[in-house]
């Protein structure tokens, strides 16, 4: 009925609605949520790599449209998908709107140009390669996402700069949720399919991070990362019910 309220909880409410409902919870301003008056340029500047990684990740976030571009056209008919890349889509914008003026308060070089962007974006087109299956795309989505959580979050740790720091977290925790959207995207296929659960487990352990098809080299802010590799493996597994490495073991 219109105008009534869906009551429906967790599990029973569709996939679209629990992701609009965290990021609606989850939302923050560019404008009011960060302290851009405060920021200690001499203590950003005193870590002239971690700039750089923020940098690359900047440019990762411009990819959006043609990433997720690609993956709204080719899952069109799932509405739960297009919910869920929407949102990313956004979000996705927030976070390089975010980075990249908080690289040109600290006066950070060279400055990312619209040139610059487009040039990636259009490397990434023009790469040559057959099309990859939906399912190993929505892993490669799923498990980017998951070390993008730590990759900022990791970040904010390294920092001496307050502002950054918190900025990190804000964005550390979007991407814990996209990388949860595309979980739930994968279970709802794994559901369908019990199947198509050898192609998941294959899809995560040739893995490579989207970002490399814009910046070549994804940034690691820290090298083997014992947390961010076991909750690699722990997703998978929960996901799909098997090991990576009890799948690999059964393959040879």
């Amino acid at each position: 009925m219109m105008g009534s309220v869906d009551t429906r909880s967790g599990a029973e409410r569709p996939i679209y609605a629990r992701h609009a409902a965290a990021s609606e919870r989850g939302r923050w301003s560019v404008y009011d949520d960060v302290a851009w008056q405060d920021i200690d340029e001499a203590a950003a500047r005193k870590h002239p790599e971690l700039l750089e990684h923020l940098r690359a990740a900047a440019l990762i976030e411009a990819y959006h449209p043609v990433n997720l571009g690609r993956l709204m056209l080719d899952t069109w008919e799932d509405v739960d998908a297009g919910v869920v890349f929407s949102l990313e889509a956004y979000e996705g914008f927030t976070h390089f709107h975010a980075l990249r003026m908080y690289l040109d308060a600290v006066g950070h070089e060279p400055a990312i140009t619209e040139a610059e962007i487009v040039a990636g974006r259009r490397r990434a087109l023009e790469a040559p390669g057959q099309p990859r299956p939906l399912l190993e795309r929505l892993v490669e989505f799923m498990l980017s996402e998951h070390l993008a959580a730590y990759f900022f979050r990791r970040i904010g740790e390294q920092s001496e700069e307050p502002v950054l720091t918190k900025l990190m977290a804000l964005i550390a925790a979007d991407e814990v949720r996209h990388a949860q959207g595309a979980s739930d995207l994968l279970a709802k296929r794994i559901q369908a399919d019990p199947g198509c659960v050898p192609l998941v487990l294959d899809a995560a352990v040739r893995f490579r991070h989207y970002g490399n098809d814009m910046v070549g080299e994804v940034p690691v802010a820290m090298t083997g990362d014992d947390v961010a590799i076991q909750t690699f493996a722990k997703r998978i597994e929960r996901l799909c019910g098997v090991r990576i490495v009890d799948h690999l073991k059964a393959g040879l």
